[in-house]
Formats: structure tokens, C-alpha cells, sequence
């Protein structure tokens, strides 16, 4: 059965070198940088980013066409991108100019479970929602103030303690991207690592077993299970925490792992249906259709109209 997995790419890649006016990396762990002017990159295959992307955008606007979808963006928007995120075109105008972060998942990961906790729904949205929306001026300016600082801070490598620098500007810039979510949704406070409520640390877990498990689990109680806890105890805190059902969740994470799946020419929907443990090619169309509104089939020819458009 074939494996899809797109060329991953740097974030230089995906904006086009030429448009960057400040930058700051460490290899392979952390990019900063800050972007201006128009550029038009389109792919013949989807692009997968090896990093988290993070772009602010200040002014001007971009459209991309992340997994089979055009999205745009404008002026004072914020735009989450995960590691799993399918590149198929990414277009800015002239007045476009934004900061830009790219991270290895070792490096959020550590910020997550070794440091100060988040609250798992901030931590959720960053690790599976791909997707923008438009912020407050002021908050715009604290996060372009963080990015900014880290470019500063990653540029500069004859510090003794560069590294530990770099992590605390990129843990700042996280803390003060939560505080915006937080003010903006009213979820709770976080507290310190060694106070986290334990339905913090059921909700962490329960998201890092969906990674694993989820092409062959669907149950609730099978999660519940792993977690030594009630099906409605769990129930409980994902509602209380995501505002949505676990059920809710789990189609949501099954949906976009088989769009990613049918977004690989060389698996049939036959093998999807199989990798996702479903009965037959049937229940598999039926689901899909469902959370989606159109078939399998209907989605790999769209898609490959889409893609037909950019040629």
C-alpha cells in the first residue's frame, strides 16, 4: 500500500526567499522571519511543511490552498498551520507583509509537557486546526513585537546561553498567543505545572492517544479505557474543554486523516477504507459524505479540478 508523504519544506520555500527582509533559524528547530511584497508559488504535488507554521499577517493579503480548499486572509489576521497541513498554492499581493514563525514539533512538545501548562484546548488548536482569523490591532502588535524579538534573538549565536534565549522568546510569543485565545473565548487560567487540574491532564492525554490510535479506534469507551477512567467522566471534560463532543472530535480527526489520505493519487478508496478500519468502501463513503457533504469520489474529482485551475 502506498505511503503518501509530500516533500517537506522550509518556510523560505513556501514565501519565497526573496521577499524576506528579516530572518533568524536555528537548524532544523526554530525559523523567524518577516516577509514583504507580492509573490505566486504553486506546486504540481501538495507540499508538506517539516515545521509548525505560525504566520501574523500586518498588512495586505494572502490566499493559500491548504488540503483541496482556498482559504484567504487579510489585513490583522492570525493563521495556525500544523505539520500535516497540504500545500497546493500560495499567493500575496504587494501591500502583503507579515511575521512568520516555523517550529519542529520537539519544540512545542517541550514547551508543553516541561514547562508552565497550557490549557488543552489552546494546545489542541494548535496541534490539529488548521485555519485563521482576524485579532485585535494591539494584540497583532504584541505578537509582531515577540516574532521580531526572536529574529533578533536567533541571529544572534555567539551568546553562551543562545539556545535557552531562543526557547524563552518562542515560549513568550506562545504564552502571549494563549493569554489572546483566552481573553477571547474566556477558557480557564492556566495554572502551574505542579497545580495542573488532572482534567488538564486528561484532556493532554486524550489528544496524544488520538494521534496514535485514531485510523483503527473510534470508540469512546476505548479511550476512556487507556485513560483508567468513565466514558462520561471523559465526556465530560472534552465538552467542558472544547466545547464539543468526543464523539464530535473523533470524526472531525478520522475526516481529515482519510481528505489527506484521497489527497494521494496512488491510494485507491478502497485502501483508504481499509487504513481506516472501516467494514467496506460503503460505510467508508457514507461517513465520509456526511462530514464532508460529498463523496469520496466527488472530492478526489474536485480536487483534481482544483489542481487543474493552477496549471
Amino acid at each position: 500500500m502506498s505511503e503518501f508523504s509530500p516533500k517537506p519544506i522550509k518556510p523560505a520555500v513556501i514565501f519565497g526567499a526573496k521577499n524576506i527582509t528579516r530572518i533568524g533559524y536555528i537548524d532544523d528547530y526554530i525559523f523567524a522571519c518577516e516577509i514583504k511584497g507580492a509573490d505566486h508559488i504553486v506546486y504540481s504535488k501538495p507540499r508538506r511543511p517539516k515545521y509548525h507554521l505560525v504566520i501574523i499577517v500586518l498588512k495586505g493579503n494572502i490566499e493559500i490552498i491548504i488540503n483541496g480548499e482556498r482559504l484567504s486572509f487579510g489585513k490583522n489576521s492570525y493563521i495556525n498551520l500544523p505539520t500535516w497541513s497540504d500545500i497546493y498554492e500560495i499567493r500575496y499581493d504587494a501591500g502583503f507583509h507579515a511575521m512568520i514563525t516555523a517550529t519542529d514539533r520537539s519544540v512545542v512538545e517541550d514547551i508543553f509537557q516541561n514547562r508552565n501548562p497550557f490549557p488543552p484546548d489552546f494546545q489542541f488548536s494548535i496541534d490539529h486546526q488548521i485555519g485563521g482569523e482576524i485579532m485585535d490591532p494591539a494584540d497583532v502588535a504584541t505578537l509582531r513585537k515577540d516574532v521580531s524579538n526572536l529574529i533578533d534573538s536567533l541571529s544572534n549565536r555567539k551568546h553562551l546561553f543562545a539556545e535557552e534565549i531562543n526557547y524563552a522568546y518562542f515560549y513568550i510569543l506562545l504564552t502571549d498567543m494563549a493569554d489572546m485565545m483566552w481573553k477571547r473565548y474566556g477558557t480557564e487560567k492556566p495554572s502551574h505545572k505542579t497545580d495542573m487540574k488532572r482534567s488538564d491532564i486528561i484532556m493532554k492525554e486524550f489528544s496524544d492517544l488520538l494521534v496514535v490510535h485514531i485510523k483503527k479506534e473510534t470508540s469512546v469507551d476505548f479511550y476512556a479505557e487507556k485513560l483508567c477512567i468513565s466514558k462520561q467522566y471523559l465526556s465530560l471534560i472534552v465538552k467542558e474543554k472544547t466545547r464539543v463532543t468526543v464523539g464530535t472530535i473523533i470524526a472531525a480527526m478520522r475526516t481529515e486523516s482519510a481528505a489527506r489520505m484521497l489527497r494521494d493519487p496512488d491510494m485507491t478508496i478502497q485502501q483508504i477504507a481499509e487504513e481506516l478500519s472501516f467494514s467496506d468502501q460503503s460505510s467508508f463513503g457514507k461517513f465520509f459524505k456526511k462530514h464532508t457533504g460529498m463523496s469520496p469520489l466527488k472530492y478526489r474529482q474536485n480536487l483534481r479540478k482544483t489542481l487543474l485551475t493552477l496549471r
